[in-house]
């Protein structure tokens, strides 16, 4: 009864997912790309990100900026966004088939969005803001150029990251699904295998990787496993396309053992609280070692997330003495090519030791809280997914705590107390995290005679000062310069500890619009932004870190404004 059940439930999936296809790609044959460039991808919809799934696919744009960006349909700008991380400058656009398409890292949008964004910007004396026009304010054309690409917010690199997503409820969809035009005739690779047991008597761990031996150009095998009871598996895989050499995410998944499957990804569609569980499908503890992402084909004590489309047993098997199992691995790019493993097991009696931890025990669904002579460490509820033991010591000025091999579900919080009476250096004193020599600001605050903070990562911790001012500095012009064949000027901004909180810039007395980009210190401002009467400015720039230390950068340069 229970594998008719999961037969019905697989192939009432397969319909919906087909007709959702259909039906995708028929309401798209219209669409457009958003450049006019051969699609190489540097990502995929769904791949495993640093700190969470990639909603998108990020397009090449030949390590240049300031190609044109093209709406992919008809439909109006419903959002524009402008902000120093995340997506930087981003649009927007509502469609009449109830999706939403996505445009970010733009360096500059069309002049009429431009001169809106700017006009309201002066208005709020704000560089980065977030608006919400009205339906009928920016009507918008299949192939009408609505920015530029570029490489503001977070990106690495100049591309754009471009997104479809449900208008009704702004979950993510695989942009692949509308057609792009990207070129793929490459099988995904598969590097690694790995085993995960459980230890401790309870969660999989990965005990032993097993080799891969390349039958053909999609086809592995192992040598024969001799294991018993509980298994999960996991893939360290990526997959590239004809015109892009980056290693990105695959498209579906799949594991069958005696010919039944057991577990299924299919990256179709995503939900914001997936990434929160991240690393409840990312091993965490070698991610964390080196950097290396293994893809967990089980997923245990919680609700599948949205690209899980079947489990059985969590996606865990049972091994048993005696018995001869073979398994079979499919893993699939969005355009069909894939690659597979087959392995066989045979049960017989292994044992599997158990990792030695010690520590003290952290449950997920208690509130934790330990005190020392002055520092304080305070878990609530749930900031594990699962139980957790730690080690927390202190020495006179660091407080340790560890080992980095769970997880986090939420913050924790952090207390050092106070022992400053002067109030300058008060303000100065922050908790830092330890990187080596190095020391890394933490966002601090003074609650109850405490410097607090709020981290959701492990490492040792200290309290540091930061005394000293930003740095302010012009990069393309002088004193008492005249600047009237000038289209910009620039400044580096620089700050040797806690970082840059807020700047703020006038010309004679009036707020100006200084676009700062973090990744280069960088901060600029277009002359024509405002006519003075006088060709004599004075140009003021205040500069504050995260601590309060102020800078202030005072000048004067001439400009006319009649450049006939």
């Amino acid at each position: 009864m229970l594998e008719s059940n999961v037969y019905i439930r697989l192939i009432s999936l397969t319909v919906l997912l087909t007709l959702s296809s259909l039906i995708w790609g028929q309401n798209k044959e219209g669409w457009i790309p958003p450049l006019d460039l051969p699609f190489a991808l540097s990502g995929t919809f769904g791949e495993p990100r640093s700190t969470h799934f990639h909603l998108g696919v990020d397009i090449k744009t030949k390590g240049r900026e300031g190609w044109e960006v093209k709406s992919v349909a008809p439909g109006y700008i419903s959002r524009i966004r402008v902000s120093l991380g995340g997506y930087g400058k981003t649009v927007y656009i509502n469609h009449p088939d109830q999706t939403t398409s996505v445009y970010a890292h733009l360096k500059k949008f069309n002049p009429t969005i431009e001169a809106y964004i700017k006009s309201v910007q002066y208005e709020k004396e704000s560089y980065t803001l977030q608006l919400f026009p009205k339906k009928g304010v920016f009507p918008i054309a299949a192939g009408e150029v609505i920015g530029y690409s570029g490489n503001t917010g977070s990106s690495l690199g100049p591309h754009l990251h471009f997104e479809i997503r449900d208008t009704k409820s702004q979950k993510p969809l695989n942009p692949l699904l509308f057609k792009l035009p990207v070129k793929d005739n490459l099988r995904p690779h598969i590097q690694k295998l790995f085993l995960f047991y459980p230890q401790n008597n309870s969660s999989l761990t990965p005990s032993e990787a097993v080799l891969l031996q390349k039958v053909n150009d999609s086809s592995y095998q192992t040598p024969l496993v001799m294991s018993s009871g509980k298994i999960g598996l996991g893939l360290q895989m990526f997959d590239r396309q004809d015109l892009s050499y980056s290693k990105n995410g695959i498209y579906r998944a799949q594991i069958f053992v005696n010919g039944k499957t057991i577990a299924h990804y299919e990256f179709d569609q995503l939900d914001y609280s997936d990434s929160q569980k991240l690393f409840l499908i990312i091993d965490y503890p070698l991610f964390i070692k080196d950097r290396t992402k293994i893809q967990k084909m089980f997923f245990q004590n919680h609700k599948p997330l949205t690209f899980i489309k079947f489990l059985s047993n969590e996606g865990v098997f049972n091994i048993e003495q005696g018995k001869s199992y073979q398994v079979k691995i499919i893993v699939e790019d969005f355009s069909g090519n894939s690659s597979y493993i087959e392995m066989y097991i045979e049960g017989t009696n292994k044992e599997i030791p158990d990792k030695k931890l010690n520590g003290k025990l952290v449950e997920p669904q208690l509130d934790y809280f330990f005190s020392m002579d002055k520092k304080e460490v305070y878990f609530p509820k749930k900031t594990f997914f699962s139980k957790a033991l730690l080690n927390i010591e202190e020495d006179a000025d660091t407080l340790s705590i560890g080992p980095d091999l769970y997880p986090f579900n939420n913050p924790y919080e952090i207390r050092f107390k106070v022992n400053e009476k002067d109030s300058i250096r008060l303000k100065q004193t922050f908790i830092a995290k330890k990187s080596g020599k190095k020391l890394i600001y933490m966002a601090t605050k003074i609650k109850e005679g405490q410097w607090t903070t709020q981290p959701k990562e492990m490492g040792n911790f200290t309290l540091a000062r930061d005394s000293i001012a930003p740095n302010i500095s012009p990069t393309n012009f002088k004193a008492d310069q005249w600047l009237s064949k000038f289209k910009f000027i620039n400044f580096s901004i620089t700050d040797d500890f806690s970082g840059i909180k807020s700047y703020r810039g006038t010309i004679n007395g009036e707020w100006v619009l200084f676009e700062y980009e973090p990744k280069r210190n960088r901060l600029t401002y277009d002359l024509s932004d405002k006519l003075f009467d006088s060709a004599k400015h004075e140009l003021r720039l205040e500069v504050e870190d995260q601590v309060g230390n102020k800078s202030i950068y005072e000048t004067t340069f001439f400009r006319k404004n009649n450049l006939d």
